[in-house]
């Protein structure tokens, strides 16, 4: 079967389309057939050796799928079959094939293609999002959120999974394109993150109150100026630092602001808290089957063009997530 796989660590990370065997499942695992995976900055990252944790080499990539289960291997619970439509996170998913624990698998139900598709895109961003907006920033109905990046992948999941709370979502955005897509996407305003000072828009929109959270997966300069704008008792979520640069903050604003700084990492919640992270896992998968968030899909692409599928993650110009497709669904 064909995979997806570096055999060094680069920047960019020389991905090879590879052939390897098609492994059987063992206990506890079933083969999925791979329909479609997203590509996140995550996968990006530890391809290149950058990321806190460095995989073995030859190293396939991918961690956010969805596709059919192909086989199942002894010790499976009866809740999943050979047949079934099943999304989630595993590492090492950007191939044909790939075995796993059942546990990484959620089943879907009856979904067509498209919503087959959509899934792949649910797991990870959306699962980020309400960790940290109802876990981490105990985040209540009628408060105002802002998002960093709000039209990245845990961005805009964040933006939307913040309306299915009930709150109100001031989106950040580089271009008027982007802020346009987010507003259709369920922003209730924007605010053009690509001036120099942007800080009065944003205390502008969002009232006299202020922010009372701050979704923040860019990091850099981006962070002081969104927890200028927090209200007192204002919480900022630390997700990720896609600007490059970690944030700083001066230490007085938050006794100022009675305001906090909350560290969200979803993968080692899920490692720590094992229940928790299933009900989260499927709280997000809810909410995407009844409408109330869906992941925007910019650009599929076929595996084995994948230099494309690459190129457009980084294009400032790409609205929405890109996805890489592994084969049909039917």
């Amino acid at each position: 079967m064909k995979a997806l796989r570096v055999h060094t660590f680069a920047t960019p990370a020389p991905w090879q389309l590879d052939d390897i065997p098609r492994d059987d499942p063992g206990p506890g695992q079933v083969r999925v057939r791979i329909v479609a995976a997203g590509i996140s900055l995550v996968d990006q990252l530890r391809a290149e050796g950058k990321y806190q944790i460095k995989p073995a080499l030859p190293y396939i990539g991918g961690s956010e799928y969805s596709g059919i289960v192909e086989a199942v291997g002894s010790d499976v619970p009866g809740t999943l079959s050979v047949g079934d439509r099943v999304a989630g996170l595993h590492h090492g998913i950007w191939a044909e094939s790939a075995c796993m624990p059942y546990q990484a698998c959620h089943r879907l139900g009856p979904v067509d293609d498209a919503l087959l598709v959509e899934s792949a895109l649910v797991a990870m961003p959306y699962a980020t999002a309400l960790y940290a907006l109802d876990l981490r920033g105990h985040l209540k109905a009628g408060e105002t959120v802002f998002v960093l990046g709000a039209m990245g992948g845990v961005g805009h999941a964040a933006m939307q999974t913040a309306k299915a709370l009930g709150a109100r979502v001031i989106a950040g955005a580089t271009t008027a394109a982007r802020r346009e897509a987010a507003l259709q996407d369920g922003a209730d305003a924007v605010v053009d993150t690509g001036v120099a000072d942007w800080k009065d828009a944003l205390k502008s929109a969002a009232g006299p109150g202020g922010v009372d959270v701050v979704v923040d997966p860019v990091g850099g300069a981006a962070t002081e100026m969104a927890f200028r704008a927090l209200g007192w008792g204002g919480r900022l979520l630390v997700i990720g630092f896609a600007a490059g640069a970690i944030g700083k903050l001066p230490a007085n604003l938050a006794l100022l602001k009675g305001a906090a700084m909350v560290g969200v990492d979803l993968r080692a919640f899920g490692e720590r808290e094992p229940e928790a992270m299933q009900s989260v896992r499927e709280r997000v998968f809810a909410l995407h089957a009844s409408g109330r968030v869906r992941p925007r899909i910019g650009l599929q692409v076929p595996a084995d063009d994948y230099a494309r599928a690459f190129a457009a993650t980084r294009d400032p110009g790409t609205q929405g997530r890109v996805v890489l497709r592994f084969g049909g669904a039917s």
